[in-house]
């Protein structure tokens, strides 16, 4: 029973890792690319160039904030562990 518990209390604390702690929540744009960028500049390029292959309108406001189809984002960048290496996540949180 004890083995069970700590299985399910693992999987909730894996679930709370990569969907809240990632971004991977309901209005967010999370996107992980092959190259790790240091210069903002060069970061925002690349979000711009990314979303328009996808296909979205995206304008980017300064200071981190981006209007994608009319609404707004802050963009957040986080370096997270996958399988020991660091990645750098990006972010694009709904703004209301």
């Amino acid at each position: 029973m004890d083995i069970l518990f700590a299985f399910l209390a693992l999987g909730a604390g894996f679930w709370f890792f990569y969907s809240y702690l990632l971004g991977f929540r309901n209005k967010n744009i999370t996107m992980t690319f092959d190259d790790r960028f240091y210069a903002l500049e060069d970061h925002v390029k690349a979000i711009e160039e990314k979303l328009k292959q996808d296909g979205k309108l995206v304008e980017y406001l300064g200071n981190r904030r981006f209007l994608v189809n009319g609404k707004r984002y802050l963009f957040v960048e986080r370096t997270v562990p996958m399988s020991g290496v660091p990645v750098q996540q990006t972010i694009l949180e709904y703004q209301k």
